[in-house]
C-alpha cells in the first residue's frame, strides 16, 4: 500500500474522531453546566460556540507540540477562508440567506479586526523564531486576551437582550433543558470521553496530514490550507446547511463568523502560546484572500434587502476555488 493512502486512512480516522469528540464535549459540557444552573445564555455563548472550534484546535495543538507550524497555520487560514467561500458560498447557492443587521454592526467588525491583527502580528518584527516573522507566544498571550475580552462583551451584549425576540438565545436555552435530561455521571462520561477523542483523534489527523504531504511532496502548509482545513470545517458546514435547510438562514451566517473569530483568537492563540508560528514562506496570498472575503461580507449582508443572494454566493464559491488552485499551482511550480 502506498505510504499516502496509509496516511490518508489515518487523516480520516484522526478528522472522525475529532468531530466525534467535539460533539460528545459539548454535551457532556451542556449537561455539567445546566446541572449546576449556569445560565443557558453563558453555555450558548461559550461551551456550545467552543465545541464548534475544538477540532482545530486540538490538531493545531498537536501540530504545534509536534513542530509542524506550517500545518497550523494552513489549518487556521485555510479554515477561515474555507468559512467564508465554501461553506457560505454553498449556503447561499441553496438558499438566499439573509443576515441579522446586529451581526453587520458587531460580530463582523470584530471578525474583521481579528483577521488585521492576525495580520498585523504576523508582519511584526521577526520574533518567532531568529530571522523569521510569525505569531511569538507573547502574541498568542494577545489573541487569547483578545478571545477573553469579546466573550465577556458578547455575554454581556446578549445579557443586555434577554426578554427580546432572539434566535440564539431560544436555541441556548433548548441545549439546556436538553442537557438537563443526561445526569451529572453521564455529563462527566462525555466530557471526558470527547477529551481523550479530540487528544487521540488530533495526533492521528496531524501524524496523517504531515504524512500526506511527505508523501506527495508538498507543504505542511498547502495540506493545512486545503485537506485539513475543509476537513476541519465540516461541524460547521453541517451546522450551516441544517441552519439554511430549516429556514434559520441568519444562524448559519452566525455560526462562520463567530466560527472565525474563535479560530483567530482561540485556536491561533492557544497555538502560539503552546510553540511559535512562524510565517510560512508564500503565505501573503491566502492571507489576503482571507482578508478579502472577510471584507467583502458586509457589502453582500447590506445588499439585496440584507441577503446574501445566490449570485454572491457562486462569488464567494468562484474566490475560495481560485485561492486553492492558486495555492496548489505556486506549490507545484
Amino acid at each position: 500500500m502506498p505510504d499516502w493512502i496509509l496516511h490518508a486512512l489515518l487523516f480520516a480516522v484522526g478528522v472522525a474522531l475529532l468531530i466525534a469528540g467535539g460533539d460528545a464535549l459539548v454535551r457532556g459540557s451542556v449537561t455539567i453546566a445546566a446541572r449546576l444552573r449556569v445560565a443557558p445564555l453563558i453555555i450558548g455563548l461559550t461551551v456550545v460556540a467552543f465545541g464548534t472550534s475544538a477540532p482545530e484546535l486540538a490538531l493545531n495543538i498537536a501540530a504545534a507540540l509536534s513542530g509542524s507550524s506550517g500545518l497550523s497555520f494552513g489549518n487556521v487560514v485555510g479554515s477561515n477562508i474555507a468559512n467564508i467561500g465554501l461553506i457560505l458560498g454553498l449556503c447561499a447557492v441553496v438558499k438566499p440567506m439573509i443576515v441579522n443587521a446586529q451581526l453587520v454592526r458587531r460580530e463582523m467588525p470584530i471578525m474583521i479586526a481579528a483577521t488585521a491583527a492576525l495580520i498585523a502580528l504576523l508582519a511584526l518584527p521577526p520574533d518567532a523564531e531568529p530571522g523569521r516573522r510569525g505569531i511569538a507566544r507573547l502574541d498568542g498571550a494577545i489573541l487569547l486576551a483578545g478571545f477573553a475580552l469579546f466573550t465577556w462583551s458578547m455575554i454581556r451584549a446578549a445579557r443586555r437582550s434577554e426578554g427580546k425576540p432572539d434566535e440564539f438565545i431560544d436555541d441556548a436555552t433548548a441545549v439546556t433543558v436538553e442537557g438537563r435530561t443526561r445526569s451529572m455521571r453521564l455529563g462527566w462520561l462525555l466530557t471526558i470521553a470527547g477529551l481523550a477523542l479530540l487528544v487521540g483523534g488530533g495526533k492521528l489527523a496531524e501524524v496523517g496530514a504531515t504524512g500526506i504531504a511527505r508523501a506527495l511532496g508538498f507543504s505542511d502548509q498547502l495540506i493545512g490550507l486545503t485537506v485539513v482545513a475543509v476537513a476541519t470545517s465540516l461541524p460547521e458546514l453541517a451546522a450551516s446547511l441544517m441552519a439554511v435547510r430549516k429556514g434559520h438562514t441568519d444562524l448559519a451566517v452566525g455560526n462562520v463568523v463567530g466560527s472565525n473569530i474563535f479560530n483567530i483568537l482561540l485556536v491561533m492563540g492557544a497555538t502560539g502560546a503552546v510553540r511559535p508560528v512562524p510565517l510560512p514562506e508564500g503565505s501573503l496570498f491566502s492571507l489576503l484572500a482571507m482578508a478579502l472575503l472577510s471584507v467583502l461580507l458586509i457589502p453582500m449582508s447590506q445588499t439585496a434587502n440584507r441577503h446574501i443572494s445566490r449570485f454572491e454566493g457562486l462569488v464567494l464559491l468562484s474566490i475560495y476555488a481560485g485561492t486553492i488552485a492558486w495555492s496548489i499551482r505556486a506549490a507545484l511550480a
